[in-house]
């Protein structure tokens, strides 16, 4: 089941839910909504607490993730 998240504002990322059971991050960013497989609890804690979601999004998951776009 998916949790949101709760975020610090950013220019590029709108929201993002947690779903521990699937590890999927689902983000909601400004040119669509997009799934990260693979994403244990800590990963999902850390992109949560990261002082900008955007650069964490590139520097940790676009290379090392699958990612699927939702919408």
């Amino acid at each position: 089941m998916d949790s949101p998240l709760k975020l610090k504002e950013s220019s590029h990322v709108r929201s993002a839910k947690y779903d521990p059971q699937a590890q999927r991050l689902t983000l909601e960013l400004n040119n669509g909504t997009f799934a990260v497989h693979g994403v244990d609890a800590q990963k999902a804690a850390d992109y949560q607490n990261a002082d900008s979601h955007g650069d964490f999004f590139f520097k940790n998951f676009s290379k090392n993730h699958e990612i699927t776009r939702v919408r």
